[in-house]
């Protein structure tokens, strides 16, 4: 946990011939700017500017200041959040940057004793509730600002200013804090300025050190440094394990004599807020309402028509109230938004390129693409929409087009100086091109030369594996065995390599290219080597996708190129019995139900057409369920205040959904989720129970949503854990617990129910 930097010095015994107490002339201004650089998990970088006003003393000699917040900057995990002197620019992913725009030049008054103690802060809370009350923010989220707005803001307030001692100061130059242990020296004090040293080591190993100037006159603090460094431990939130990390806090503050005059544009405010995710304005229950949407829209649009932040977020809020006819809405404000708006959105680009190139032209669709060129977005649209458009495979009016101006659009980034376009669009190319004149052998072996001598950086940046692939297919065409072995041979070495490479982010998406292309060496001689056709064959097994991890998204759209499959296992096991290897086939089989339950069905019919005498439940129960692991205990309550432990669902088959209000495929499957949910109530499916686990969501968001959409399921809020200890790493996501408390995750998009049916007619068979 962060360490707080202690700035009340507490003084025992010094002089040096300057005023103990804080004297400042009334109508004096000054400005103080507070920057705190944070090195842990966010690494942050947030800096406050402060304008004060002294408005004299009080009945109690007492020092009242009028402050605003005139200034303000955040930055997190080098993602610049708030600017204020580019307030449009604003990123609302975090509601930090609530605060500091609600009270921009906001003023309200603080009041410090003679000695530099903070005695109150007035009007703030009435300022912040008066704007808050306009944007009808979630209650959560204005609660946590009110909050933020109390005890929190007057330490940082008091940071700002130095606590003088009560004793009289003496001509010491060192000293310590007794309590804190903390160590102070003077270095200096002359013209008017004095500085010192504090240096801090707690039990827990963490180190203060600060260096301080203050004005001898007035009792204001100059300049500070303070760095703190300290061991912090953090969760890894792919693992979900804590590890211990050094870090350091930074704290630096400067006074000034400036005058920085802030005039915030409160109509965009207003606007920008109520658009945002943390606002309730456009919602019912939590989700938004298509009419307020379509209201707010309306009122917003003659003013804000040309704002890059509003044009985005009508982007957004058209998307998230989807329906068919929103889609068209979508489409239609996508083309009509600039592209230079959507810098950095590449969902709103990776979609607006197709539309551009689809009602436009290839000129404009390039366009779009210099501005997300070099992100993962434009690869996934390359490969997996841009390239379907060669695939010729199906014909639709307007097809003449579009593979016009797709062949057009593949040529501009061919001819790209910027060699980024050249990795990630090279092979595509040299594909499409060889496919155009496929009885051209001539160009179908230099073709070839090319992917054998292509380097990794194109090879995986343009999916190279597919296209080399591709090609192999060409070759044969044009009876070029010889040279198609060979670029076989070079394509498998490669996706090994990459296959084998963990720090390759698409090394699963290589091992199953991998797993086919040893399959097409089966095939290639299969009709005259059995020996090599079975080592071959065992091999594309062996790549086959084991469990949902290795099955790679991305390896769906090969598969629509290639014409491949995810699994080869199957036809391996075939191979297996047919040669009576039947211990290795049934671990195959084992191997193939855990990875792909959906095929249970069939692997049942093999096993029972070659063993009539087993058990196939035996084999199920004893080779299956026994290699699950244990599903970890948890403890959850119901949103109705019920508790569920995973002992409550022993003996039975169990469904646990991982799901949130925020997750779009989650709400779109809740309709079939719910209907199974009062089916299994009326003994539909079978001895089974099911737990639905809402995630990173609020009680009042989840019970709104299922109120909203009349759904009967059992949820649960999850405690932060439970998601973590089942290694979800997507949603929705649907775990299956065996009645033995032995669990499996089923892949999204594969039919779960249909799974647990089979499950449990297995279960109860004889």
């Amino acid at each position: 946990m962060k360490p707080y930097l202690t700035l009340l010095i507490t003084l025992t015994a010094i002089s040096y011939g300057f005023s103990q107490q804080l004297r400042v002339a009334k109508n004096k201004t000054f400005e103080i700017t507070s920057r705190t650089i944070d090195t842990l998990v966010a690494k942050s970088d947030e800096s406050f500017t402060y304008a004060f006003r002294s408005l004299g003393k009080n009945s109690e000699g007492n020092n009242i200041f009028e402050c605003k917040i005139v200034k303000a900057f955040i930055k997190s995990n080098k993602k610049v959040l708030l600017n204020t002197d580019s307030l449009k620019k604003t990123n609302f992913m975090s509601t930090g940057v609530l605060f500091p725009i609600a009270m921009l030049n906001k003023p309200f008054t603080v009041t410090l004793n003679n000695k530099g103690k903070i005695i109150s802060v007035d009007q703030l809370q009435d300022q912040l509730k008066s704007t808050l009350s306009t944007w009808n923010l979630n209650p959560e989220i204005e609660q946590q600002l009110l909050n933020n707005a109390g005890d929190g803001f007057t330490a940082q307030m008091q940071g700002l200013f130095y606590q003088f001692p009560d004793k009289a100061l003496t001509t010491q130059s060192t000293w310590e804090n007794k309590d804190t242990g903390a160590k102070f020296k003077i270095v200096a004090n002359k013209a008017g300025v004095l500085k010192l040293n504090m240096s801090e080591t707690r039990k827990d190993g963490s180190t203060t050190n600060s260096k301080y100037s203050f004005d001898s006159k007035t009792g204001l603090i100059l300049n500070e440094f303070t760095k703190t460094n300290f061991a912090s431990k953090v969760t890894d939130f792919s693992s979900g394990a804590e590890k211990t990390e050094q870090a350091e806090v930074i704290t630096m503050k400067k006074l000034s004599n400036t005058t920085t005059i802030a005039k915030p544009d409160s109509t965009w405010m207003d606007m920008a807020v109520k658009l945002s995710y943390w606002s309730n304005e456009l919602k019912t229950r939590g989700e938004y309402d298509s009419l307020k949407v379509k209201k707010s829209l309306e009122a917003f649009n003659p003013k804000f028509k040309n704002d890059a932040y509003y044009t985005v977020s009508k982007l957004n809020l058209i998307q998230q109230t989807g329906n068919d006819y929103n889609y068209q809405v979508y489409s239609d404000a996508l083309m009509k938004t600039p592209n230079e708006y959507l810098k950095d959105q590449n969902s709103h680009l990776h979609n607006k390129i197709g539309a551009a190139l689809d009602k436009g032209s290839a000129a404009e669709a390039y366009a779009v693409s210099r501005y997300f060129y070099n992100t993962p977005s434009f690869t996934q649209w390359v490969q997996q929409s841009f390239a379907q458009n060669f695939i010729g495979e199906h014909d639709y009016p307007g097809r003449k087009e579009m593979d016009r101006k797709s062949a057009e659009l593949i040529q501009m980034f061919i001819s790209d100086k910027n060699p980024i376009y050249l990795q990630k669009t090279r092979p595509l190319n040299l594909w499409t091109k060889a496919k155009a004149d496929s009885k051209n052998a001539t160009l179908q072996l230099a073709t070839a030369m090319a992917f054998n001598k292509m380097g990794d950086a194109e090879m995986k940046e343009g999916n190279g594996g597919r296209y080399a692939l591709l090609m192999y297919n060409l070759l044969l065409d044009v009876n070029k065995k010889e040279a198609a072995d060979s670029l076989l041979s070079t394509a498998i070495i490669k996706l090994q390599k990459y296959t084998t490479d963990s720090l390759n982010k698409e090394r699963y998406e290589s091992q199953n290219m991998l797993a086919h292309a040893y399959y097409l060496k089966f095939l290639s001689v299969v009709k005259t080597d059995s020996t090599k056709a079975i080592a071959y064959l065992a091999r594309a097994a062996e790549y086959s996708p084991k469990n949902n991890k290795e099955k790679a998204y991305a390896s769906f759209y090969d598969r629509v190129f290639l014409k491949s499959r995810e699994s080869y296992r199957d036809d391996y096991i075939d191979q297996l019995l047919s040669l009576g290897n039947e211990q290795e086939a049934l671990k195959l089989l084992a191997v193939q139900i855990n990875s792909s339950p959906e095929t249970l069905s069939d692997m049942q019919k093999r096993f029972e057409t070659k063993f009539p005498s087993r058990s196939f439940k035996t084999f199920f129960m004893d080779h299956i369920i026994s290699t699950w692991q244990n599903a970890p205990e948890f403890k959850v309550k119901n949103i109705d205040g019920k508790e569920h432990i995973l002992s409550d669902f022993k003996n039975k088959w169990l469904v646990l959904d991982f799901w949130g209000t925020w997750c779009g495929p989650c709400k779109e499957e809740l309709p079939d989720v719910n209907k199974f949910y009062t089916e299994l109530t009326e003994g539909k499916h079978g001895d089974s129970n099911f737990l639905s686990v809402a995630c990173y969501d609020t009680e009042e968001k989840v019970k709104g949503f299922l109120e909203l959409n009349k759904y009967t399921i059992p949820v649960a809020m999850s405690d932060n854990k439970i998601q973590k200890d089942y290694k979800v790493n997507g949603y929705p996501s649907k775990i299956i617990i065996s009645p033995d408390g032995r669990m499996l995750n089923v892949q999204f998009g594969k039919d779960w129910k249909g799974i647990l049916k089979k499950f449990n007619e297995i279960y109860a068979s004889q």
